[in-house]
């Protein structure tokens, strides 16, 4: 059996996701809901239950680091753990956002442009270090202007306010936050007049599938990318670890899309 830890997992989609991947790949287990809420114990749980694949999700990611037997190097360098996979008892921590938003990104060239992220959380962490790897340069909006500042350093960046920014002067705009999700969705992160027809805009969230930001967007003629790929492709990424085998993300992604966006409707 697998599960999906963190709090609130109320509206979360990964057992919809990881349930219809494992149908599709003929694996007999299934992904359950698990709100627990102990943190020093939390490593126990997944060994004694036992999960043999655990999706991490908020507000475990960072904390779960050093609780772990084994951390892959890329989810230590970010500093966050959103899959664990649970071999013989030893417990081993990777971050497949990394590939989610990789994925998310095939089509965006981020070399020497301007990147604004919204957000300084667990999600913006890894959005920065793959922005960073792929040569883009960031800009980071957030509310608590210290715990910005702390993370742009570690990723070369720098910290920007809302109203300085210059719409001309942003390639792509990354929202990493939970603004304007379900149940919130007339909320944007962005005024709309930050917002340009050449810009790129990637929303992480996926619920709604189009959020008020992307709807923004897609009005003035920017390209809008959705966070249900990152999503999908994330989950893809979690299976492939956990059983050891290549899945092709463009084999699969078009029939989870399709049903993600009817769960999401009904």
């Amino acid at each position: 059996m697998n599960a999906i830890i963190g709090i609130p997992l109320e509206h979360s989609m990964s057992p919809v996701l990881h349930n219809e991947m494992y149908r599709l790949l003929d694996i007999e287990t299934e992904l359950i809901k698990d709100e627990y809420k102990d943190i020093t114990s939390l490593v126990d749980r997944i060994k004694n239950n036992p999960y043999d694949l655990t999706a991490v999700t908020m507000p475990y990611k960072e904390s779960i680091i050093s609780l772990l037997d084994e951390v892959d190097a890329e989810a230590r360098e970010i500093g966050s753990v959103n899959t664990v996979v649970n071999k013989n008892i030893v417990l081993k921590g990777y971050n497949t956002d990394v590939y989610g938003i990789e994925y998310a990104l095939r089509d965006t060239e981020l070399k020497d442009k301007n990147i604004l992220i919204i957000g300084a959380g667990g999600v913006a962490r890894t959005v920065m270090y793959v922005v960073n790897k792929l040569g883009g340069n960031i800009l980071c909006v957030n509310r608590t202007k210290e715990k910005a500042e702390k993370l742009v350093e570690k990723f070369n960046g720098k910290v920007v306010e809302l109203e300085n920014i210059k719409p001309e002067d942003i390639d792509v705009i990354i929202n990493t936050t939970s603004i304007g999700m379900y149940p919130n969705i007339d909320e944007s992160p962005v005024p709309k007049e930050l917002l340009r027809s050449n810009q790129t805009v990637f929303d992480i969230v996926y619920n709604p599938v189009e959020t008020k930001l992307l709807q923004h967007a897609k009005d003035i003629g920017a390209k809008t990318i959705s966070g249900l790929d990152m999503f999908i492709a994330q989950g893809v990424k979690q299976v492939e670890l956990w059983q050891g085998v290549t899945i092709h993300t463009e084999k699969y992604i078009d029939q989870l899309r399709v049903l993600l966006i009817n769960k999401i409707k009904s």
